[in-house]
């Protein structure tokens, strides 16, 4: 049976590649709104995503 501190680790492991994954998904929606749609709403929901999480570096 794994100790609560292995169990956070692992859901710290966890919420760290979520987080990687969804800053590439908003990169690639802001990307197709400005091609795609012609218009910015997608492009100032990542901007203002990555406002909320605190920096805009690319994954790792």
């Amino acid at each position: 049976m794994s100790s609560h501190l292995q169990i956070i680790t692992e859901l710290e492991t966890v919420c760290e590649t979520q987080a990687r994954v969804i800053r590439a998904l908003a990169t690639r929606l802001a990307e197709l709104g400005d091609t795609e749609t012609g218009r910015d709403e997608i492009a100032e929901a990542d901007a203002a995503y990555r406002r909320a999480i605190g920096g805009d570096e690319w994954p790792d």
